[in-house]
């Protein structure tokens, strides 16, 4: 191409952070700026590339990578921008363009506010000073930008434009969300769904046959947001992902969880997830979708993550069984014909060849657990209903009772993992100080100290476990009324299904058969409730509940 039909790129940029340096730095006025200079300086052809709302970090634009690819191919002679800021705010990467790229291709950059040309080799004395000064305004603007954030995080403010898939903006508080009428009942369909022990294909074929538009397909519909076009080409087609993310919101709970990811930093897009401990949690800021019950049951399945059977079934006891004495997971043992030939085995008896276990089978047959539970559940339910309040209020006490006992212990054991550690400092301060005083040799310090520093690790660590479950120790009546709800659910149970084992039990624990007594201990860890002692004068009460029941099975 002849050097009088080359393209003379006029650049424009303009981001957010610009807005308050008003119209000076506007694309209008910088179209403007550029093709007066072209005109004035006799450089044709010109051609506009701009990108609006993007910041000079970012080299990653639409518009600066069509002029580079132009660059690339030769078809550039010149290139001009309003000044060096408007090119980008990154010393190293606006240098390697200006310094290297252009005039390995023959293109000459012209900073018109900086006086910078680089075809006057004299001009471009002073652009590597302006480029860090650039950066360096980036980099503060970058700060206070997120000082700003980090406040109104801590405030249970929104901070950014993404929007829970289920809900919208309160048309009267921008602050506030409000359930979003065409999606709201497809958040509540979802969970009810996988909690009733559906597959997840099962849960992706109704959504696409129910033509139940995906977040990005609905976003791209509402806004017309380029980056969401090419989910509006599939409208109907959800990912794994996208509904396993939307189980594990806390949101539809109606809470405001806020300082979820961090920047890498303030030149990269790419974002980091902040431990729990660094977000900021606000209970029950907005109407939830969700109740707290089914949004448990999610997460307890989200956590077992069943595999579905042969016959496209998940197992109903999936995630619950475990064996009483290694604690393994007890695997299901598919009979040939029919389900009645269908048992558990310990897994670490079934993997011993490679694991060298020693536990034994534990075998039981399916349906030898189906009736033991289905009777547990009967009998919870007549003795409830018919005794809730001498129910709840026994429950309450020995749960108190219980808990307060676990408590105790706990307190006990950080107290003195306090003291120790507090001896481990004194310790080491001791020999830090023969150490400095030449008392003690370099190498007799670091013998010495090794064992101090790995106790102390392990303590530190040991002290934070024991804080968190001391913190986290619900109120006993809470989880009892918890369990309460879900039995008024049912009036009655006449068959066992995924949904209602699940919704009542936590874990069943299976005990090796006593080939003396003929009989095996089965343990039934219900959901939210405590140990129960036994009421003699009911003796339809079962023995205990939660941890420690037993039901005896021969």
């Amino acid at each position: 191409m002849n050097q009088s039909d080359k393209i003379t790129a006029l650049y424009c940029r303009f981001s957010k952070d610009d807005m308050k340096s008003g119209d000076s730095v506007s694309i209008a006025n910088q179209k403007i700026i550029l093709q007066k200079y072209a005109d004035d300086n006799r450089l044709f052809n010109t051609q506009f590339y701009v990108d609006d709302g993007i910041s000079g970090t970012m080299f990653d634009r639409e518009g600066f990578n069509a002029m580079i690819a132009e660059v690339e191919a030769g078809n550039i002679s010149t290139v001009i921008v309003k000044d060096l800021s408007r090119f980008g705010r990154d010393h190293v990467m606006v240098g390697l363009y200006t310094t290297i790229i252009f005039p390995e291709k023959g293109v000459r950059f012209i900073a018109i506010g900086n006086g910078m040309d680089s075809a006057d080799g004299d001009s471009c004395d002073f652009a590597p000073f302006v480029n860090i000064i650039n950066e360096f305004y980036a980099r503060d603007t970058s700060k206070k930008i997120s000082a700003v954030w980090q406040s109104k995080m801590q405030r249970g403010e929104r901070v950014n434009a993404e929007i829970t898939y289920g809900y919208i903006i309160d048309p009267e508080n921008k602050k506030r969300l409000i359930p979003d009428s065409e999606t709201a009942h497809i958040v509540r369909k979802i969970f009810d769904m996988f909690v009733k022990g559906e597959r997840m294909c099962a849960i992706l074929k109704w959504l696409e046959e129910n033509r139940i538009l995906s977040p990005g397909a609905l976003k791209f519909q509402r806004t017309g947001y380029m980056r969401y076009k090419r989910a509006s080409e599939i409208p109907y087609l959800w990912s794994e992902k996208t509904i396993y993310d939307m189980f594990v919101r806390k949101e539809y709970l109606g809470h405001t969880i806020t300082a979820k990811t961090r920047k890498l930093s303030y030149k990269s897009k790419k974002k980091l997830y902040n431990p729990e401990d660094k977000q900021h949690f606000f209970p029950n800021t907005h109407e939830a979708l969700i109740d707290e019950e089914i949004f448990e049951l999610a997460q307890k399945r989200i956590a077992t993550r069943h595999r579905p059977m042969k016959t496209n079934e998940i197992d109903i006891f999936s995630g619950l069984l475990y064996c009483g004495d290694c604690g393994k997971k007890m695997t299901l043992a598919r009979g040939a014909k029919s389900e009645d030939k269908h048992g558990y085995i310990c897994s670490a008896y079934s993997n011993r060849k490679r694991s060298g276990s020693l536990c034994t089978t534990h075998s039981i047959r399916k349906f030898v657990i189906k009736e033991i539970v289905l009777a547990d559940l009967q009998r919870i339910l007549g003795y409830v209903r018919a005794n809730e309040q001498q129910f709840a209020k026994k429950a309450i006490e020995n749960g108190n009772r219980e808990t307060q006992k676990s408590l105790d212990a706990k307190r006990k054991e950080l107290v003195q993992a306090t003291l120790r550690e507090k001896e481990l400092d004194t310790l080491f301060r001791k020999l830090y100080e023969d150490n400095a005083l030449g008392k003690l040799s370099d190498s007799q310090f670091q013998m010495m100290t090794a064992g101090y520093d790995e106790e102390k690790i392990g303590l530190t660590e040991k002290i934070k476990v024991l804080e968190k479950e001391i913190n986290s120790v619900n109120e006993r009546k809470d989880s009892v009324n918890k369990f309460l709800k879900v039995v008024k659910k049912y009036m009655d149970i006449r068959d066992l299904t995924y949904e209602n084992v699940h919704e009542f039990i936590d874990r069943i624990s299976i005990h090796e058969a006593d080939s003396e007594t003929k009989t095996r201990k089965i343990e039934i860890q219900y959901n939210f409730i405590g140990q129960i002692e036994n009421d003699e004068n009911n003796d339809k009460m079962i023995q205990t509940i939660k941890r420690g029941g037993l039901c005896e099975a021969t």
